[in-house]
């Protein structure tokens, strides 16, 4: 049971926990949101009367990271039950259920339980008779966000769930076909988020199916053009999105152009044409290639990213040479690098050709250190320019915040300098991992952002 004593004159604190993509962060900002005034957010370091762990599965490192942030959690908050939520709650729940605290298991597909799930728990109600109880009125979406939301630049999530049916990946099994928020529900929501923040990034399991099973059809780009038209917040960040998805037709217009931060992250996964076959993927090298190199000329010094997942069941010396080849010669500023791990259910687990893990790993050291280099040469051209950051933190004299083309910038601190703000900051130079300044003078001639 949650300790109670200590609950007179307050209300209960609630630890939440989101691991893996922005969707599970965007679902943690909506149930903080959706519980506001019914729990206190616990602070770091505080101990919380309830957990929620929202888990993900995308690859065994995955996994096995949302089995120690539960133990953490029965560890940091003794007592408090746990709920373990998300997609590995989905696709392994008994597993979950029998770690040390936690008291129900919530799959993704029914994410919209959880605040009824914590309110049986306030009642002693356990397992799976809270979230059977629970389920019927878990709302599709959640509620709008109803205040700030936890973090500087919330997440909107307008799509969930997946029909691509990729052989490796296991998130079709845990969230479901696809599905999308309507659009004027869309733009209502991300109306209510830019009332008290710059900046919002929206996201999605499959963010470039949005609208396709409205009726009537919707797409990405039309919710886009929408939002810079209304200009609903300052300004809007896509989180990962398939590069055949990509709205390219929009780069082009003024007005997204403006409102649209130059960052985007685009999965390749693999530059063999093979493994990508072989992995179910709905495009080639040559349109990955295509793509980056639009929108680097339209778009120029927009900063670009690349998933790359190495040593899939078959994958040769040439199949990653291939790879090598086309990050080295697209103008990308970061790799994230995943090992190949087979997920139970995803037909990849049953190929033969597994690759031996010395050699996954020496293939990934390769990829990540191109990834280095890549990254500080993108800060270094940051240089003498002028960029639009949102302050995210202030402290010991020294602001922190992000750029609309995804540098990390710190600069000293002034009274002007609160979280939530938007600065204007020069770049003077950079470390490798961020970029520094100092407050930008409207009067002094500068570089573009």
């Amino acid at each position: 049971m949650a300790p109670s004593s200590d609950l007179r004159g307050r209300l209960p604190r609630l630890a939440l926990v989101a691991l893996g993509c922005r969707v599970n962060r965007a679902d943690a900002d909506a149930l903080a949101s959706e519980l506001a005034g019914a729990y206190e957010l616990a602070r770091d370091g505080e101990v919380a009367d309830y957990v929620v762990v929202n888990t993900c599965a995308i690859t065994g490192d995955a996994a096995s990271a949302a089995r120690q942030a539960i133990r953490r959690a029965a560890r940091d908050h003794p007592g408090a039950p746990i709920v373990a939520a998300g997609c590995y709650a989905e696709v392994a729940p008994d597993e979950l259920a029998a770690l040390p605290g936690v008291a129900a298991v919530v799959g993704a597909r029914a994410q919209g339980a959880v605040p009824g799930v914590l309110g049986l728990l306030r009642e002693g109600v356990r397992g799976e008779e809270a979230v059977r109880a629970a389920i019927p009125a878990a709302p599709a979406w959640g509620s709008a966000p109803v205040g700030p939301a936890r973090h500087t630049r919330p997440f909107l999530k307008v799509q969930d769930g997946c029909d691509q049916r990729c052989t490796f990946c296991v998130v079709p099994a845990a969230r479901g076909a696809s599905r999308s928020l309507p659009l004027d529900e869309a733009l209502r929501r991300l109306a209510g988020l830019g009332e008290r923040h710059p900046e919002v990034v929206l996201t999605g399991v499959h963010l470039g199916a949005y609208g396709l099973d409205l009726d009537p059809r919707r797409s990405l780009a039309e919710l886009v053009l929408a939002a810079a038209r209304s200009r609903a917040v300052g300004r809007l960040r896509l989180s990962s999105i398939e590069p055949n998805e990509l709205p390219r037709a929009l780069l082009g217009d003024p007005e997204v152009a403006s409102f649209l931060c130059p960052h985007f992250h685009l999965p390749l996964q693999s530059g063999s044409g093979a493994i990508l076959t072989a992995m179910g993927r709905p495009y080639g090298a040559d349109l990955f290639r295509e793509v980056v190199e639009e929108v680097a000329t339209r778009m120029p010094g927009a900063c670009i990213g690349a998933d790359v997942l190495v040593g899939f069941p078959g994958e040769t010396d040439e199949d990653h040479a291939a790879t090598v080849s086309l990050v080295q010669a697209l103008p990308l500023a970061y790799l994230h690098v995943f090992p190949y791990s087979p997920r139970p259910g995803t037909r990849a687990a049953e190929l033969a050709g597994r690759v031996a893990s010395e050699v996954v790993r020496a293939r990934a050291r390769e990829l990540l250190a191109i990834s280095e280099r890549r990254w500080q040469a993108f800060l270094g051209a940051q240089a003498g320019r002028d960029l639009e950051v949102v302050v995210e933190r202030v402290g010991g004299g020294l602001a922190r915040g992000t750029a609309r083309e995804w540098v990390p910038v710190r600069w000293p601190a002034s009274a002007q300098d609160e979280r939530g703000a938007l600065v204007r900051i020069r770049i003077g130079s950079t470390d490798g991992s961020e970029c520094f300044g100092v407050r930008a003078s409207a009067s002094e001639p500068r570089l573009p952002a």
